[in-house]
């Protein structure tokens, strides 16, 4: 299974401390099962308004990665479309990038008793990213798309 994470958002968040007021944030989750024409599923996040460190970035920030290949099935378990769908993810893209770069990605499912599960935590990801240190949103994975080749999305 491969996945592909675009996290965009525009506010003031300060790392490493509570402080964070989120303006907008959004999501695309990518995810397809093999390389080639197989179809992607797209599934989306929306984060607006919002005070404290659960969306932000430092002034605006976009980041998207390269598809990243996922081989545990524990993750892949975790990405199929039953599992996702009304869930609450965190997704946070790190590393300081204007342009073509590396950053760490992780991608947790938040239960139901607040207990989180991590899905994705990878490192030295290819990223395209516009950002000074992260961009991260937290919220409901809120709708879902099929589309027979990968999207153009920006």
């Amino acid at each position: 299974m491969e996945i592909r994470i675009r996290v965009s958002g525009v506010g003031i968040n300060i790392p490493k401390t509570s402080f964070g007021l989120n303006l907008f944030s959004g999501c695309y989750i990518e995810t397809r099962p093999n390389k080639g024409n197989a179809p992607t599923r797209i599934y989306g996040i929306i984060d607006t308004l919002s005070l404290g460190n659960e969306s932000g970035t430092v002034v605006v920030g976009h980041a998207v990665t390269d598809w990243i290949k996922i081989t545990k099935q524990t993750s892949i378990d975790k990405l199929k479309h039953q599992f996702l769908i009304g869930k609450t993810a965190d997704i946070e893209i790190k590393g300081t990038s204007f342009g073509n770069s590396k950053g760490d990605v992780s991608l947790k499912i938040i239960d139901d008793n607040n207990d989180s599960i991590t899905v994705i935590d990878k490192y030295n990801i290819n990223i395209n990213a516009y950002q000074f240190a992260s961009t991260k949103i937290r919220g409901k994975i809120r709708h879902q798309v099929i589309a027979q080749k990968s999207a153009g999305l920006c």
